[in-house]
C-alpha cells in the first residue's frame, strides 16, 4: 500500500502546501493509496503506516533563497527529537526498529520565506498541481 502524508499548518499561509496537496489528491480516485492530512508529524502516525510499501511525505520547509522551489529531500535531523518538530526520518526509524517495517520513502517539500500568508497564490497553486501531477505519474 501506498501512504501518502501531507502536513501542516492551514492558519499559517504556506505552511499549508503538504494539506493542500491532499486535498487536491483526495478529489480523485487513486488505487491502493491511503492519503493522510495532519497539522504535524507525531510518533502516533506510524500506527497509520503499518502496512505502507511505500511512504511520501509532504510539506513546507523554511529557505529565504529559493521561495517556490521543489525539493526531494529535507536536511537530515540529529538525533530522536519526539518533541514539537519531529522529522520523517524519525517516523521511518520508528517503523524500522519498533514494527521491523521497512517501506521505500520520499519527501516532497515545497520551499518558502512565508509562514504567515500565501504571497504569490499562482505560483504556489503551480506547486500544488506539478506534485500532484507527479504523484498521479
Amino acid at each position: 500500500m501506498r501512504i501518502i502524508i501531507g502536513y501542516g499548518n492551514e492558519l499559517r499561509g504556506e505552511d499549508a502546501f503538504g494539506v493542500d496537496v491532499i486535498k487536491e489528491l483526495q478529489k480523485l480516485s487513486l488505487k491502493d493509496t491511503k492519503l493522510i492530512s495532519v497539522f504535524q508529524l507525531t510518533p502516533e502516525i506510524v500506527l497509520e503506516m503499518l502496512d505502507a510499501d511505500e511512504i511520501i511525505f509532504i510539506d513546507t520547509c523554511s529557505n529565504e533563497k529559493n521561495h517556490y522551489k521543489l525539493a526531494c529531500s529535507l536536511t537530515q535531523q540529529n538525533g530522536l527529537n519526539l518533541s514539537h518538530h519531529i522529522a520523517p526520518k524519525t517516523i521511518i526509524y520508528m517503523l524500522e526498529s519498533l514494527y521491523d517495517k521497512r517501506p521505500s520513502f520520499f519527501i516532497y517539500s515545497m520551499m518558502s520565506s512565508s509562514f504567515d500568508e500565501i504571497m504569490d497564490l499562482k505560483k504556489y497553486r503551480e506547486c500544488v498541481d506539478i506534485v500532484v501531477k507527479h504523484l498521479l505519474d
